[in-house]
């Protein structure tokens, strides 16, 4: 037969060795392969897809003598504080709610944000109630916003710290930092996320006809007795502008400073409604006048 060539090419392959089969049983290996790695890819993008919660830097710690002067506040500077009528809307007492239990223990609730000086302000009368009834550790210190109303107000943040007590559970979380982010969506980095049940409380008692307003920072709740939302910590955070956090710990000596009346007002409150939650005990804190004062001004037993 004839053949017909180009460039000096036959057309005609020329006969090789014959071909392998590749067998049957590494096609298969091959091919789970390549889907169990299509299936780690696309576990990987849902996890990370979407998240806005950063890993935050490492909390500056609280100075060890700030936290130890504004927990243990003598007894007699409460005393001599008393409770003041809290600044409009001030704080929600409730009635008929069912208590909020955490590790067997009355809880007390907080969620907060670093960047909010009402957080910023209200936590000073937190660790100052709370220390009457536990310990903390590893309490961080902050300033909240720049950009924000009261901006740069000393305080501490309860980011990382943990609380312990024999009366009642505190939880608590703050879910944004303090300094302003273009890329997040709230206008401040992401840090944590809420708890099941502080999501919960906070859906429930941060709005009307319980507080002014919905979802506002802070919002803490002591056993469902009283709630604290935004503005209503009962008193200014420009109190404290313009002092250091050791300023603020020592004027808690002296009851006749403002800041000192307005934080550990809000304290002996807190502490009356803490009190109330744990049936009176300890007797020392809950039969103190300074206390029995706040549950006055609450209208609590």
């Amino acid at each position: 037969m004839a053949t017909t060539q180009v460039n000096g090419t036959n057309d005609e392959t020329p006969a090789g060795p014959p071909r392998r089969r590749v067998p049957m049983a590494l096609v298969t290996w091959v091919f789970v392969v390549l889907i169990l790695s299509i299936v780690v890819v696309l576990l990987v993008v849902k996890i990370t897809r979407g998240t806005t919660t950063v890993v935050p830097p490492p909390v500056a710690p609280a100075s060890e003598g700030v936290v130890h002067t504004v927990t243990t506040v003598p007894s007699a500077v409460f005393d001599a504080v008393g409770a003041q009528q809290a600044a409009d809307p001030g704080e929600a007492v409730l009635s008929g709610q069912p208590a909020v239990s955490i590790g067997g223990r009355p809880a007390v609730v907080y969620v907060g944000a670093e960047f909010c000086p009402y957080c910023a302000a209200e936590r000073w009368a937190l660790v100052a109630a709370l220390g009457r009834f536990g310990t903390f550790s590893h309490l961080g210190a902050t300033t909240s916003s720049d950009v924000e109303v009261f901006p740069g107000i000393p305080t501490f943040t309860f980011d990382g710290t943990t609380y312990r007590s024999r009366y009642v559970t505190f939880a608590a979380v703050e879910e944004y930092g303090d300094r302003p982010s273009a890329t997040a969506p709230a206008g401040f980095p992401k840090l944590r996320d809420p708890t099941p049940v502080e999501w919960a409380l906070l859906k429930r008692y941060d709005t009307e006809p319980f507080v002014p307003g919905t979802g506002t920072f802070p919002f803490v709740d002591v056993d469902n007795r009283l709630v604290v939302s935004g503005s209503g910590i009962g008193f200014s955070p420009g109190v404290l502008q313009g002092k250091s956090m050791t300023q603020v710990a020592d004027d808690l000596a002296e009851p006749t400073k403002s800041d000192t009346q307005a934080l550990l007002g809000a304290a002996n409150k807190l502490s009356a409604a803490i009190c109330a939650a744990t049936g009176g005990r300890p007797a020392s804190v809950c039969t103190s006048p300074g206390v029995r004062a706040g549950a006055s001004r609450l209208g609590l037993p």
